[in-house]
């Protein structure tokens, strides 16, 4: 199977671009229900799974033990946009497991929230690691780590404990063997692993709560979920798509957007799991595509998807203003 063409770019009433990508929707058993182009594409899940790198934090007593609260799990999960109220849950985090900002080996980079960048190139503010946006994640991998006692000095490489944890935890929730998953490393320095798009789609059944989760898995499961619908903001940030997906959902998804155009959803109500991967890696495409596979799924509502209408099919503005064209998704499973 190939990708298939997922979303166009007019200019003006003619087509011009084309972006192609693969669609799984699967239930909590991971069988397939519903697929466009290629489920069994290989798939970096890169910031899409963590969520799932944030679920040994609880599993294994960690949250309990430092006293986390439920918006420092959020912004574990967070691929955040550097504002003021992420790097306050980071430092939060830091400071309740006895290390500071230096700690983190996520590398340094402007903010996404461009006002926030503004306001620190004009006061000449210096960037610390904490403004990355994957300074939450590396928070929790070193939480992981003092909770364990494992040393935090090469907490980046995939032999170090706490990335087999890392990499056992994704292949329990998405069903694929540990063995099997190709890794390579991301922006932020970690391992990122890479499985097959219909069991990406299957973790985010799982992290729906699809497929009988026991224990502190169930426990862990559901404290993501709920840090995920009290506090979406820290999840992306001011303007960003995830957020408004999480917000206008009210509590019935869990969804994560990752880097080279992959998005995970999963709906608690319908207790299944969906997976996007543009091939291009365009963003401009993801947000469109994911909004119009939720919408023909009917795991939105009309109020939802009246307030996602500017990330479902937008235009396309010449410099000064005037509208030249537009980009929007396909149907795909009408």
């Amino acid at each position: 199977m190939q990708p298939e063409v997922v979303a166009v770019a007019y200019r003006g009433r003619w087509e011009e671009s084309r972006h192609y990508g693969s669609i799984a929707v699967v239930d909590g058993e991971g069988n397939l229900l519903y697929s466009r182009g290629d489920p069994e594409r290989l798939t970096f899940l890169r910031s899409a799974a963590k969520p799932f790198q944030a679920l040994p934090v609880v599993t294994t007593g960690a949250y309990d033990a430092f006293g986390f609260t439920l918006d420092e799990l959020a912004v574990m999960c967070a691929s955040h946009s550097g504002e003021d109220m992420h790097v306050a849950r980071v430092l939060s985090v830091l400071h309740k497991i006895g290390l500071d900002e230096a700690s983190l080996q996520c590398g340094v980079h402007t903010p996404f929230h461009k006002p926030t960048a503004r306001r620190l190139r004009r006061a000449g503010e210096p960037i610390g690691p904490a403004r990355n946006a994957c300074s939450g994640k590396h928070a929790a991998m070193l939480a992981l780590c003092r909770h364990r006692g494992w040393d935090t000095a090469g907490y980046l490489e995939l032999g170090h404990p706490v990335q087999q944890l890392m990499l056992r935890t994704v292949a329990e929730l998405t069903g694929y063997p540990a063995e099997a998953i190709r890794t390579g490393r991301d922006t932020c320095g970690v391992p990122v692993f890479a499985v097959p798009l219909r069991n990406m789609a299957w973790g985010y059944a799982r992290l729906a709560g699809a497929g009988g989760p026991a224990g502190e898995q169930r426990r862990g499961i559901a404290l993501i979920q709920e840090a995920m619908a009290r506090y979406p903001e820290l999840i992306a940030g001011t303007e960003r798509y995830t957020t408004a997906l999480l917000k206008t959902a009210n509590g019935a998804l869990v969804a994560k957007d990752g880097a080279e155009a992959s998005f995970g959803v999963g709906s608690i109500p319908a207790g299944i799991g969906v997976a996007v991967k543009i091939e291009d890696g365009s963003d401009r495409a993801l947000a469109p595509v994911v909004t119009e596979v939720l919408a023909e799924l009917s795991l939105l509502d009309e109020g939802a998807l009246q307030a996602l209408s500017p990330f479902r099919s937008y235009a396309i503005k010449t410099w000064g203003g005037l509208t030249a064209g537009r980009l929007e998704a396909v149907p795909f499973f009408k």
